[in-house]
C-alpha cells in the first residue's frame, strides 16, 4: 500500500493513455530516421535517373552555351528559350520532389501512425518563456541531442577524410583530364561519400528512434493510483459500458444462432417464441437449450432451422414454460423431461435416429 500512495510513476502507460496521446500527436519520433530515409530515397532516385537527367541537362546547357551570344532579353527568341529551360528543369525536379514527399510521409506515418492534430501547430505563448526554455535545454534529452549531433559531425568529417584519402592520387591528376572525366571522378567520389554518410545516418537514426521511444514511455509512466483511477473511469463511463454490453449481446446472438444447426429440434409457440434443443448423452444427462428468442429472433431461429433441415415442432405450453425456466446453455429442469422426451421421440422417428446419439 505504501507504493500506491507514494506517487512514484512505476507503471507503464495504459493503452488508453497512449491512444489519447496519439490522437494529440504526442508520440515518439526521430527526425534522424526521417532525414536518413529521405536522403537514401533521394540518392537512389538520383542514381536511377542520372543517365536520363544527365543527357537532358547537358543538351540544354550545350544549347545555351552555343547560342549565348545570340540571346538578348529584348529579342523574341530569349523568353521561349527560358521557358524551355524551366520546363526541362521541372521535368527533372518534380518527380524527385514528389518521391521525397511520399517517402517523408510514409516514414513519419511508420513512426507515429496516421493522426491529424491541428493543435500541434497552434501558437503556445508558454513556449516563449525564457526560464522554461532554459530548463528544457538542460534536460537529458537535450544533452543526448547535443552528443548525437557532435557524433554526426565527427562521422561526416572522418568519412570525408577517408574518401579523399582513397582518391587523393586521382585528384592530383584532375588537371590533366578532360572536363567530362573530371566531372565523372568527382561525381563518383561524391556518390560513395553520400551513401556512406546515409548508412551512418540510418544507423544513428534507428538508435535515436529506439531512445526516443524508451524516453517517451519513461516520461509517460503512471502511478498505481492513476492506473486505478483510469480503470474506474473507463468502467464508470456509461457510453463505454453500453458499448461493451452491445458488443457482448451481438457476440452472444451470433454464437447462439451458429448453434441452431446443431440442434435436434426447435420448439415454437408457434409465432412469438422459439427454442432450439439438443440431446447428446455424451455431453449432458438431459437436453440442452442451444438457442432461444422471441419475435424477430424467434423468426431468425426458425429460418436457420429450416435451412439446416432441423425439425420445427409447435407446442405452445411447452415453449412458453421452457422460455421462462431455462437460459441458453442450460439443461432443461427435471419437470420438463417427459414433455421434451415425447417431442424428441417424435423427431427421432422422423430422422431414424437413436435417442441420445448424434449419428444418423
Amino acid at each position: 500500500m505504501a507504493n500506491d500512495d507514494s506517487g512514484e510513476k512505476t507503471e507503464e502507460p495504459t493503452s488508453r493513455k497512449l491512444s489519447k496521446l496519439r490522437e494529440e500527436g504526442q508520440m515518439p519520433k526521430s527526425q534522424e530516421v526521417s532525414s536518413a530515409v529521405v536522403l537514401l530515397a533521394a540518392g537512389l532516385a538520383l542514381t536511377a535517373l542520372a543517365p536520363y537527367g544527365w543527357d537532358r541537362m547537358v543538351g540544354t546547357f550545350r544549347h545555351l552555351i552555343w547560342r549565348l551570344p545570340e540571346f538578348d532579353p529584348a529579342t523574341a527568341d530569349f523568353w521561349p528559350w527560358v521557358l524551355t529551360a524551366a520546363r526541362e528543369a521541372l521535368i527533372l525536379i518534380i518527380p524527385l520532389a514528389f518521391l521525397i514527399m511520399l517517402v517523408g510521409l510514409a516514414v513519419n506515418a511508420w513512426q507515429v501512425g496516421f493522426a491529424v492534430n491541428p493543435g500541434a501547430v497552434s501558437f503556445k505563448p508558454e513556449k516563449l518563456n525564457f526560464i522554461t526554455g532554459m530548463g528544457r535545454f538542460f534536460k537529458l534529452k537535450s544533452v543526448v541531442d547535443t552528443v548525437k549531433n557532435c557524433l554526426k559531425l565527427i562521422f561526416v568529417a572522418y568519412l570525408s577524410y577517408l574518401v579523399i584519402k582513397e582518391d587523393l592520387e586521382v585528384f592530383v591528376t584532375l588537371s590533366e583530364m578532360e572536363p567530362v572525366a573530371i566531372g565523372l571522378v568527382i561525381l563518383k567520389s561524391g556518390q560513395i561519400l553520400f551513401f556512406k554518410l546515409v548508412l551512418i545516418l540510418l544507423v544513428l537514426g534507428f538508435l535515436d528512434f529506439a531512445y526516443q521511444k524508451w524516453d517517451f514511455l519513461r516520461e509517460q509512466r503512471m502511478t498505481k493510483q492513476e492506473v486505478k483511477d483510469e480503470f474506474k473511469q473507463m468502467e464508470g463511463d456509461p457510453q463505454i459500458k453500453a458499448k461493451i454490453r452491445q458488443i457482448q449481446r451481438e457476440q452472444s446472438k451470433k454464437r447462439m444462432l451458429s448453434d441452431v444447426p446443431k440442434s435436434d429440434v426447435v420448439i415454437t409457440n408457434p409465432t412469438h417464441l422459439a427454442l432450439a434443443l439438443v440431446y447428446d448423452s455424451s455431453l449432458a444427462q438431459a437436453p440442452v437449450v442451444l438457442a432461444k428468442g422471441q419475435d424477430l429472433m424467434a423468426e431468425r431461429i426458425k429460418e436457420i432451422a429450416r435451412e439446416a433441415k432441423v425439425p420445427i415442432v409447435e407446442n405452445k405450453p411447452l415453449a412458453q414454460a421452457l422460455y421462462r425456466a431455462v437460459e441458453v446453455g442450460q439443461v432443461i429442469p427435471m419437470e420438463f423431461y417427459q414433455a421434451v422426451a415425447k417431442v424428441l421421440s417424435y423427431v427421432y422417428q422422423l430422422k431414424g435416429r437413436k435417442p441420445g446419439g448424434r449419428g444418423r
